[in-house]
């Protein structure tokens, strides 16, 4: 057993964390920064390209293990998108096709983490021993095998599959947090542990932003944002409906969107006059150090989410100052009562257009509900305090090992 005197050594295994800004990206970088802090060694392994490099930079706080070789989570999604969003609405083969590309994109994440658990059961075979515990991001197939070797926490930013009970319950702690918390503990009881999401909220406060200016657009205007990946899944496609068909009644509206992905070719299809009208734009890469001032340009924030646990894109923006329309499914159903927010019909452009009429109509309400949004934000654990937790969860599970 390694002396942990002065601190323990973590390994954080997390697919995406190299190539990918998003929300559980962003989770696991700000937890183990402030995790790091504490003082304890964090080493972290994930997918890189075949020369072993990776686009994002991990905080300095974080030893990075790249994991060479060829990966996608994502293989064929941008052709089928494309071709899925120029066949017209209310065609039975425009139904069908979209089930069609859900079920290959279930298949090549699948797919991906299965050749993900293999590389990391293989490249850590025998260096076990070199750490006190390992912390797993969503992959629970991977967490239940290192879980025969040392003390394991996964964490799970979605519900549990009923596929992956056994090996969660293999695995020595389960984190999750909002809709997916509530719906492990259903299957778990209290072995699924609670790992709030955290928040700097001296850093993502309202304020000033020359955004605005810098995109060419005035007070006069009402900026709608988005931030986070440009996928089917996050529903990015019922937001350019939706934001296409506002337009007739709201020449006003501005739409602002901070994020890749394979999406983004039909997002652009879809409001090609909008973009020769300067009245989108999209912002494809922004350190999250820089968030802030995006959110700030936005009088609201949309997330359309054919699921969404508990967005960190939410709670960031709404700490802003920033009033958010979500739709009407998973953790998304807790804003409601915040005050700072309104649920639409989830898949459905035409609700969403609706709702973000009736708000842009409003100006007195918006500004009352990001004022609300700040308020119910403020209430939302700090970083260091979700580290704080963790330390707990694993100092726990490594001492019932010894």
């Amino acid at each position: 057993m390694r002396d942990t005197s002065h601190g323990m050594k973590i390994l954080v295994v997390h697919s995406q964390l190299g190539v990918l800004r998003g929300g559980g990206e962003n989770f696991t970088r700000n937890l183990f920064s402030a995790f790091a802090a504490r003082g304890h060694q964090v080493s972290a392994a994930f997918v890189a390209d075949r020369s072993g490099q990776y686009s994002l930079p991990l905080p300095l706080s974080i030893e990075p293990i790249p994991l060479p070789g060829w990966w996608s989570r994502s293989f064929g999604q941008t052709t089928l998108m494309f071709i899925g969003a120029r066949i017209p609405q209310g065609l039975l083969v425009k139904t069908a096709w979209e089930r069609l590309q859900d079920a290959l994109g279930w298949r090549v994440v699948r797919w991906h983490n299965r050749r993900f658990r293999r590389y990391v059961l293989r490249r850590f075979a025998g260096h076990w021993s070199e750490f006190d515990a390992v912390y797993v991001h969503g992959n629970a197939a991977l967490a239940g095998e290192i879980a025969k070797h040392l003390p394991t926490v996964v964490r799970l930013p979605g519900p549990a599959d009923e596929g992956d009970v056994g090996s969660l319950r293999a695995v020595h702690a389960v984190c999750a947090n909002g809709d997916a918390l509530k719906r492990t503990r259903q299957i778990l009881g209290e072995k699924a542990l609670e790992l709030p999401i955290g928040l700097d909220d001296q850093v993502f406060a309202p304020g000033p932003s020359s955004v605005r200016s810098t995109l060419g657009w005035t007070d006069n205007d009402v900026v709608i944002g988005y931030v986070g990946r440009l996928t089917r899944f996050k529903g990015v496609d019922v937001l350019g409906a939706a934001f296409r068909d506002l337009l007739g009644t709201a020449p006003e509206a501005r739409l602002l969107i901070v994020g890749r992905g394979e999406e983004e070719t039909n997002l652009r299809y879809t409001l090609r006059d909008a973009f020769a009208d300067r009245k989108v734009h999209i912002e494809r890469d922004i350190d999250h150090e820089r968030l802030p001032e995006w959110y700030r340009a936005m009088d609201v924030m949309v997330m359309p989410s054919r699921y969404e646990n508990f967005s960190n894109a939410v709670v960031e923006a709404m700490a802003c100052g920033v009033p958010v329309v979500a739709s009407n499914v998973g953790g998304n159903t807790m804003l409601e009562s915040t005050g700072g927010a309104w649920l639409f019909d989830t898949e459905s452009p035409s609700a969403l257009s609706v709702r973000l009429a009736a708000i842009l109509s409003d100006r007195t309400e918006l500004k009352a509900r990001g004022c609300q949004a700040r308020e119910s934000m403020q209430r939302i654990c700090t970083w260091e305090a979700t580290a704080t937790r963790l330390e707990e969860i694993i100092t726990c599970v490594t001492q019932a090992k010894r």
